[in-house]
């Protein structure tokens, strides 16, 4: 099972203003942020930081949302594939959301209907037992975790 308790996630988001914007809210509320900007990096950070949660967003350049979701389920590391995914994305449709739940994702957000408090309020109930999340130093991204 991923470690919840080191409330790290991983954001995987195209759109660099909305990606640190949302970086920047969620480390301000008391999360440990890393980021990737396409869906070849998605896999790569997801190996290195081993978060407790990914929000994925699913149009994404080089490897669509929906791949990445798939090569998170199959992978051969338990740990790996039962980490907790939230898409996040601006699809709305009720295809989009059946393939992406059938993929196995535990939510399904749509950017327009969500702000980041609400997306916060998503992360903390579902994945961080609720209630407030304490502020923690920043770690190094750039460092392997021990």
């Amino acid at each position: 099972m991923p470690d919840f308790g080191s409330r790290k996630v991983l954001i995987v988001e195209d759109d660099l203003d909305y990606r640190t914007s949302l970086s920047t809210y969620l480390s301000a509320h008391g999360l440990t942020v890393a980021t990737a900007d396409d869906g070849s990096q998605a896999m790569e950070k997801l190996l290195f930081h081993r978060p407790g949660l990914v929000i994925l967003d699913l149009m994404l350049p080089k490897v669509q949302g929906l791949e990445v979701l798939k090569r998170i389920r199959e992978y051969p590391e338990e740990d790996v594939s039962k980490t907790p995914v939230v898409v996040l994305s601006n699809l709305s449709g009720t295809e989009d959301i059946e393939k992406a739940k059938e993929l196995g994702c535990e939510d399904y957000l749509v950017k327009s209907q969500n702000d980041f408090e609400g997306i916060l309020k998503v992360v903390r109930e579902k994945f961080f037992g609720g209630g407030m999340l304490p502020n923690y130093e920043i770690l190094d991204f750039t460092k392997p975790m021990k």
